[in-house]
């Protein structure tokens, strides 16, 4: 498919909005103009991107296909304002609901209130858009020679035409199994619980359809207003007691606090305590004790378990090493006879 193919193609659902839209295509290797805004599906600047120049409007975003065949209403994360361009966005299509005027670029919507105390942002809340250009106007007609009695009126020259062009980039895909699973896991790790039915649906697409990573579900996750309302100090507690089996001491508070506000989730926090000399400890126990009370119907003697925990640290036993090597014992056999 022609570049110019390509995009009368994303312009035809654009062509459609009626007579509110100021769209055409007459030259494909024509510049953009430097009056733009251009709208982002994910923050920082990332993730599809949709260009509007000055002049421009966009009646209702959610007529509007992306790569994935998902509309862009509630899909804009980012906004990019170069020269003079000034955006007047919505909240509603048909250019209603709540509005706000960008005049500068803003890297995350998630900060921008739609101006009512902890009321929604507008994040993913942009269904309609008017791009202007406050400082450019036509040029003024000169005043006509002194030796012309008639009056002469030059017309400015035609505004260039105005596009929209959508950025398609490579999306990888991932099978619907492997995606639940990343998904699952990411819920886990930021908010300590399994995916709703709803989340686990958004994510899901967004991991086969758009590309995106775990990383940036994770991320996603970690914006969320569940996982912003956290107490930090309880979260670090409850991996403490679950991989320790106690509360943390000052020192690993203010540690995992400090790691808390670098990005750390909950599950890399577990994660990083099971890696730690206590940590292996902790769990070569719990593996070890649960072998014996399942198999033997009691807690290891000390000799016991210290022999199990040498070989799972110098020679890699797992529990099912374990589990064999006790069921290969003269106890376990006892006990199997004694039990018919």
């Amino acid at each position: 498919m022609s570049h110019f193919a390509k995009i009368l193609r994303v312009l035809g659902p654009a062509l459609a909005l009626g007579a509110g839209a100021a769209f055409a295509q007459t030259n494909s290797t024509a510049a953009l103009s430097p009056d733009r805004v251009t709208f982002f599906s994910e923050p920082d600047f990332k993730g599809e991107s949709i260009v509007i120049e000055a002049g421009a409007s966009v009646e209702n975003f959610e007529r509007m296909v992306r790569s994935n065949q998902l509309p862009w209403g509630q899909a804009i994360s980012s906004v990019r304002v170069e020269g003079s361009a000034r955006a007047t966005v919505y909240s509603a299509a048909g250019f209603s609901g709540d509005r706000i005027e960008i005049t500068g670029s803003i890297a995350d919507l998630y900060g921008e209130s739609r101006g009512r105390t902890n009321g929604p942002n507008w994040d993913r809340a942009i269904l309609s858009v008017t791009v202007a250009n406050p400082q450019r106007t036509a040029p003024v007609a000169p005043p006509p020679p002194a030796s012309y009695p008639a009056t002469v009126v030059v017309a400015p020259p035609p505004p260039p035409p105005q596009r929209v062009i959508v950025v398609e980039p490579p999306r990888p895909r991932l099978d619907p199994r492997t995606a639940e699973l990343m998904v699952q896991r990411a819920f886990r790790d930021v908010l300590d619980r399994p995916a709703d039915p709803e989340g686990l649906r958004l994510y899901r697409q967004r991991l086969m359809m758009e590309g995106w990573s775990e990383r940036q579900v994770i991320e996603q996750l970690q914006r969320s207003n569940e996982a912003r309302g956290m107490n930090v100090d309880v979260a670090i507690t409850k991996a403490f007691r679950e991989v320790l089996g106690r509360d943390p001491d000052a020192n690993g508070l203010a540690h995992y606090r400090s790691k808390w506000k670098q990005g750390w989730t909950q599950g890399q926090i577990r994660d990083d305590l099971r890696r730690s000399g206590e940590g292996r400890d902790s769990v070569n126990r719990a593996v070890i004790t649960r072998a014996y009370r399942e198999l033997l119907g009691r807690d290891p003697d000390p000799a016991g378990y210290a022999t199990y925990e040498k070989a799972m640290r110098e020679r890699g036993y797992t529990e099912r090493d374990i589990r064999a090597a006790l069921m290969n014992g003269d106890e376990y056999k006892q006990r199997q006879r004694a039990r018919r």
